[in-house]
């Protein structure tokens, strides 16, 4: 399978059961960072278009919706979207209007490059000797290669962040195996 040029695509299988993992992983970990911090961060480093042809939710607005559902218990959530593709961000923001989000919520699509833009972002914390809030990052790309290993080093290095990273193998080539 190639990675898909369009702007939406069905959803697959191994993509709805990530988002149920999604799911049930957010609904533990909103409420449980948000007791002890008054700031927490979700990252989708390839957010998408935020939907699927069939109309499911993809996993910005699955991320959105588990957060709403905990809303009470939420001080202050900041949502980054980083999406590549101009017309997939166009469409992710169209689906994110379509929410009415509390006024704790900032979400912010973000276009360009994930390594990039959140790189840039880290090195900006950083070199200011600040740390980043709590922060769940999901990193989804179509593939593995050229993910920026080095990036995500950085952002398991400041205290309470996690990174759940899905690997989809039909988009490489097999390697061989070499006893």
């Amino acid at each position: 399978m190639t990675v898909s040029k369009d702007t939406i695509w069905p959803l697959e299988p191994h993509t709805a059961a990530k988002h149920q993992i999604l799911l049930c992983y957010l609904a533990a970990w909103f409420p449980i960072l948000a007791k002890y911090n008054g700031r927490i961060v979700y990252l989708d480093g390839f957010s998408g278009p935020g939907i699927y042809t069939g109309g499911e939710p993809g996993s910005p607005i699955v991320a959105l919706r588990s957060a709403i559902d905990h809303r009470h218990r939420l001080k202050e959530v900041d949502f980054f979207f980083i999406e590549e593709s101009p017309a997939r961000a166009d469409r992710l923001e169209s689906e994110i209007a379509k929410l009415e989000l509390p006024a704790n919520f900032h979400a912010k699509v973000q276009r360009g490059d994930f390594s990039k833009t959140f790189g840039a972002t880290v090195l900006d914390i950083e070199g200011r000797g600040l740390k980043l809030a709590p922060t769940f990052a999901l990193i989804d790309p179509f593939g593995f290669s050229g993910l920026p290993y080095t990036l995500i080093g950085k952002l398991l290095s400041h205290p309470k962040c996690e990174v759940l990273i899905s690997f989809n193998g039909r988009f490489h080539k097999p390697m061989a195996y070499r006893p």
